[in-house]
């Protein structure tokens, strides 16, 4: 699937001769993948089928908050697993993340830096963690900072254990998408600084994409979801060399 995701479309015998099988597996292959509803048959080949959706509107913080909830701590609780204690970590703005941060209270001498006022203010009060709050320009319908100021701050740090991130849309061949183009340079920033990045991502998400990309598929090391993502979404994925976990409930 990671060749099919690169090309958009191939050949069945590129396929035969960049697996070194006979074309009988290939075909064979090929129809299991036709059943799942990912690819399509084309003359010679196959192609991604693209079941994507545009997100052209952002619900308000609050609705999103409240949307697939049960999901969300079912991925953060999985996702708390792979953050050591002492360990630097960069959050961003997304719902799940701030449900993330509400977890973080029983792990002991974390380092946080996040652009989430939401974030900083929850951890601030619940935990006894260091916390730098970046500054920069607010966007007050998100509580949120961005901005030049924004990612310059981020220079100040040397590296980044880990980067928690959220996703607005995710799609497979343009990767963690977001609907504010303000919001892209400062995940970016976060993301080149750190040594993993650890996606979390509600079955809704997928998909779904944005108009501006952050972050590429290829670039994520973990991705954590939920039970409800169908199969043929995340075996798009499996391919790309990341780790993949899905959260039960």
């Amino acid at each position: 699937m990671k060749l099919l995701m690169l090309r958009q479309h191939v050949k069945t015998e590129e396929l035969v001769e960049e697996f070194n099988v006979s074309i009988e597996t290939i075909r064979r292959d090929i129809n299991d993948l036709v059943r799942q509803g990912m690819v399509m048959k084309m003359y010679g080949g196959i192609k991604v089928v693209h079941n994507d959706t545009r997100i052209t509107v952002q619900e308000s913080w609050n609705k999103r908050m409240r949307a697939c909830h049960a999901e969300k701590i079912a991925i953060v609780s999985r996702a708390l697993e792979v953050v050591p204690d002492g360990a630097t970590i960069a959050l961003d703005t997304g719902t799940t993340v701030y449900e993330f941060s509400r977890m973080l209270g029983s792990k002991r001498n974390l380092t946080i830096i996040t652009n989430s006022l939401n974030v900083a203010s929850e951890l601030s009060q619940n935990t006894q963690h260091t916390v730098y709050s970046v500054g920069g320009v607010l966007n007050r319908g998100e509580i949120v900072t961005v901005g030049t100021f924004a990612c310059g701050f981020l220079d100040n740090f040397t590296s980044i254990d880990l980067f928690i991130c959220s996703a607005d849309g995710i799609t497979p061949e343009n990767g963690i998408t977001e609907f504010n183009e303000n919001m892209v340079d400062i995940k970016r920033r976060m993301a080149a600084l750190s040594d993993r990045i650890i996606a979390l991502v509600d079955h809704s998400k997928f998909g779904r994409k944005s108009l501006f990309k952050s972050i590429a598929s290829e670039d994520i090391d973990m991705l954590v979801t939920d039970a409800k993502t169908p199969r043929k979404e995340i075996e798009a994925y499996r391919g790309l060399a990341m780790d993949i976990v899905v959260a039960h409930e």
